[in-house]
């Protein structure tokens, strides 16, 4: 009898434990693996840009690579470009410009245009790959003369990246500078502000203004070779 009544009881535990089993929800589904990361587009996109044109952004050889924005907004283009810029927009025009904002700082702000409207005659310039091939280096540098440009800095540029790669005079003309002596060029000009520079290199003058690659850089009495 007793031994009985023990069996009886291991089966109730038994079916027990079962019934709990039964009872309880089914484990839920494993998640899902994550989609990847799609990488973020170069540059953050900005809301549409309007502004005055102030002046055109030269290459050394001359040709049009951007603009000037009355607010010092500097608008990048390609030069391969440089011909459809100018026939849609001449300084003093008000544009609106859809792209990327590229750099930041507090030495100026860059946007890399993928269209520039003409807001007065509805023109528009659209970004797109060159139809040839660009001549090469070489062949490039034939184009340019020995220039020496001066006066008092108006403003700093800067490139895609945020670097100091040139400036522009109170005479509007223009200075590269090679994007690696970005900063020690903002050394020199910020212990003697308002000292008048010369500098010298190769360059162009043209219909669309005066701009120099700059090789030997004077401001005051200090002058430093740029290479």
């Amino acid at each position: 009898m007793y031994r009985l009544i023990v069996l009886l009881m291991v089966v109730g535990l038994v079916l027990g434990v079962m019934q709990s089993s039964w009872a309880q929800p089914a484990p839920p589904p494993p998640p899902r693996p994550l989609a990847p990361v799609q990488p973020m587009p170069p540059g953050q996109a900005t809301p549409a840009v309007s502004g005055a044109v102030q002046q055109y952004l030269l290459t050394p050889h001359g040709e049009v690579e951007g603009l000037l924005l009355t607010d010092g907004t500097i608008v990048r283009f390609p030069p391969h470009l440089s011909a459809a810029l100018e026939s849609t927009v001449k300084a003093g025009d008000t544009v609106t410009v859809a792209g990327f904002l590229v750099a930041a700082t507090a030495q100026g702000r860059a946007v890399k245009a993928l269209t520039i409207t003409n807001t007065a005659t509805g023109q528009t310039v659209t970004d797109q790959p060159p139809a040839g091939r660009p001549l090469p280096p070489e062949l490039r540098g034939l184009t340019l003369t020995p220039l020496t440009v001066r006066g008092t800095v108006a403003r700093l540029n800067v490139n895609d990246r945020g670097d100091v790669d040139g400036f522009i005079l109170s005479t509007d003309e223009q200075v590269k500078v090679r994007s690696h002596n970005g900063a020690t060029v903002v050394m020199l000009l910020g212990q003697q502000p308002g000292a008048t520079v010369h500098a010298s290199g190769y360059g162009t003058r043209n219909a669309f203004g005066t701009v120099v690659d700059v090789d030997a850089l004077t401001v005051g009495s200090q002058t430093i070779a740029l290479q």
